[in-house]
């Protein structure tokens, strides 16, 4: 049994603060769970109130007589804190808090919110609220909610569940979903979060035998990682999480020193854990509709690859726009696959990729060749989805269109997909069968591209999610030393911290200002970098404090001079330790690997393209540590400029699976050390040739403050 089914799936709700007037919370709950014929029992509580919408109301909830699983409480916040205490002491394990006037409202609210999570906790209660509109399972008609989730029009039944920070919003989104066919299960509008987050109903309801898909609409998680482990769960399930996450501006996250916190807005965090654990990102009502319709067949393709059927040369042409920028492939036709296509569609525009069918390539006497194409898609291997437009096929052709491919169903596994601008008033008997059939017919042919491309993410989400399991554990790392008397460790200590995590780095030698024996026994070969060496100076080439290619012990003399004074020059206060002088390593390409520390998800790894252009370029990766060498390898692969690793205007391909080797090792680093380290910059990382592996050139390590 899930562990909320009494929530779930309540026996009995009493809803204490009843009343007769129906703009009152008090009375909403009862209305919708009367109007809509909730079988359980409904206990109105009021002391003023004899009976309320024809229910006996009882004067407090110890005087009713049989279970009660959730108490609906529509009273003022003070009360209301007193309740939850009443309710635990009586046995009932749920409490839904409608009213505000907690910690949306000040520190006075606060501390009420507290003293009634207190409560809860004393005595085995769990809070939905307080400040929201409460839970509803559209399948048994149980409404402990009030506002427009308890108002018509009422919800139809179905595989969908919904998790919503804003009970008005997220009602709407569920609304617009109805319009369009899709049914509910569970919605649930968790307010303050109290005690009930978003990502524990997620995960509740992961475990729900009816719920199929899971929508979420949020605002802000205090555990990032509880919503990533929900996530997994449910991808594990093959249970679609989707998520619409509002507040995406660019805040950044408030690292003031490292390039990565400056190349890190507070999005890009979240858009990673959507992505490592499988949770699919929406940003549009329409985004919902077409991902719901198109999940909730259960067909996931086996790759990136669709074929294309079209009557409408232009319609083809915008889905092919759309697959470019969805991530799919157009293949052509294989030889065996382009002669059966041939042979059923004689008179075809193209063969190609898509294929044209051309006037009369979908109707009734050319139903047996439709039919004959079709199936030589889904019989060739490298076909993974079939989309199908059919933009203003009117009559007799949209209803062939329809039966050959709902006939192919039972033929195939793989996804299909439909275009088609005509709404049911046009083309009712056609839109039926498609939606009986469960096969999508989406608005416009990049909504078409779209939801495919979405399909293929997920497909691979899941494929990632068993390589991980099968993969052996990551490897442990050694304590390192992070050593360093304020909160920024200079180059010299920030690569031996590096160093220590199993990175290699480049050959350094610490020359004091002045120390001309040093500089005359300099054991690193011309030419060599000069770098001023502070813990008050993070980005040293803006103060003039690097010098490259120095050529020989004079010029290393004067190099010296010139970088020190620079970084007097410009930071008078800052602490000079010396200068690093380093080998110059010439065959590389550069990249930055950094570390973030989110509020929210924790450690963070970045992989961009490095240099002194990094922030300006921003070509970046990220992921939440730690990660295995998949995940790293994608997050090259991510990068727009990842080409420039296979080889570039006749430089050798460089050591990707090194470089994908030292960001496991930085994700280690980071999450072995997530209680000093603020923020790690490795800029340049640089990326030699294949067999040759990485260096860290430079490097930067901030910690958190210390007692």
């Amino acid at each position: 049994m899930n562990k909320f089914d009494r929530l779930f799936n309540a026996r009995g709700i009493a809803i204490i603060g009843a009343s007769n007037d129906p703009s009152r919370s008090g009375s909403q709950p009862i209305s919708a769970l009367k109007r809509t014929g909730f079988r359980g029992g409904i206990y109105p509580v009021n002391p003023r109130y004899a009976e309320v919408a024809g229910y006996k109301c009882y004067a407090t909830p110890g005087d009713i007589p049989d279970p009660v699983d959730i108490a609906v409480i529509a009273l003022p916040a003070a009360a209301a804190v007193d309740m939850v205490k009443t309710c635990g002491e009586l046995g009932i394990p749920y409490a839904v808090v409608l009213g505000g006037g907690f910690r949306e409202v000040g520190p006075e609210g606060l501390a009420l919110q507290d003293r009634m999570v207190a409560n809860a906790r004393a005595h085995g209660v769990r809070i939905i609220g307080p400040n929201c509109n409460g839970i509803a399972n559209i399948h048994a008609h149980m409404y402990a909610c009030f506002g427009s989730m308890s108002r018509a029009p009422q919800l139809k039944p179905g595989p969908v569940s919904v998790v919503m920070q804003s009970g008005g919003f997220g009602y709407g989104m569920a609304l617009a979903s109805r319009n369009e066919g899709i049914g509910f299960r569970m919605l649930i509008a968790s307010g303050n979060e109290a005690d009930l987050s978003a990502p524990e109903l997620i995960d509740a309801l992961v475990d729900d035998p009816e719920t199929e898909i899971i929508l979420a609409y949020l605002e802000g998680v205090m555990d990032g990682r509880a919503l990533m482990a929900a996530g997994e769960r449910a991808l594990a399930a093959g249970k679609p999480v989707l998520v619409w996450k509002a507040g995406k501006a660019d805040q950044g996250i408030r690292v003031a020193a490292t390039h990565t916190a400056n190349m890190t807005g507070s999005y890009d965090v979240w858009r990673a854990a959507f992505r490592q654990c499988g949770i699919i990102d929406v940003s549009e009502i329409e985004e919902i509709t077409d991902y719901i319709l198109t999940l909730r067949t259960k067909r996931i393709p086996a790759g990136r690859n669709v074929a294309v059927l079209s009557p409408s040369g232009g319609s083809a042409v915008v889905l092919s726009d759309g697959a470019d920028k969805y991530g799919l492939r157009l293949p052509t036709p294989g030889a065996e696959t382009a002669a059966k296509l041939r042979a059923a569609l004689p008179k075809a525009n193209s063969y190609e990729n898509p294929i044209d069918l051309g006037t009369g390539g979908i109707s009734p006497a050319n139903r047996a060749n439709f039919t004959a194409a079709l199936d030589a898609l889904l019989q060739d291997p490298q076909m993974h989805q079939i989309l199908l437009m059919t933009p203003t096929s009117l009559g007799d052709r949209a209803l062939v269109g329809a039966e050959v491919l709902t006939e192919a169903l039972q033929r195939t596994e793989k996804p299909l997909l439909v275009f088609s601008t005509l709404l049911r008033d046009v083309i009712p008997e056609t839109l039926d069968m498609f939606e009986q059939a469960n096969i999508p017919v989406l608005r416009s042919p990049t909504r078409v591209a779209r939801a495919a491309g979405m399909l293929a993410n997920y497909a691979e989400a899941r494929l990632a999610q068993r390589a991980r399991h099968n993969a052996s554990g990551a490897p442990q790392t050694e304590a390192v030393p992070l050593e360093g008397e304020g909160s920024v460790l200079d180059e010299a200590q920030s690569k031996r911290v590096v160093a220590a995590a199993g990175l290699k780095v480049s050959r350094d030698v610490v020359i004091a200002p002045g120390d001309a024996r040093a500089i005359a026994a300099l054991d690193l070969s011309f030419p060599v970098a000069v770098k001023v060496l502070s813990p008050d100076i993070p980005h040293k080439t803006e103060v003039g404090g690097v010098l490259l290619d120095i050529a020989d012990h004079a010029a290393l003399k004067r190099a010296i001079e010139t970088v020190v004074a620079n970084a007097r020059k410009a930071k008078p206060a800052a602490r000079i330790d010396g200068v690093l002088v380093s080998e110059m390593i010439t065959d590389a390409v550069e990249a930055i690997v950094g570390v973030v520390n989110d509020e929210v998800f924790g450690p963070v790894v970045m992989l961009g393209m490095g240099g002194v252009l990094a922030e300006a370029v921003r070509d970046v990766a990220y992921r939440v540590a730690p990660i295995d060498l998949s995940e790293a390898r994608m997050m090259i692969g991510e990068l727009r400029s990842s080409s420039v690793f296979a080889g570039w205007r006749g430089r050798p391909p460089c050591d990707v699976e090194a470089l994908a080797a030292s960001l496991v090792a930085v994700s280690r680093l980071a999450w072995d050390g997530r209680e000093r380290i603020a923020g790690l910059d490795i800029n340049p990382m640089m990326v030699r040739p294949r067999g040759s592996g990485v260096v860290a050139a430079d490097a930067l390590v901030m910690l958190h403050e210390t007692d």
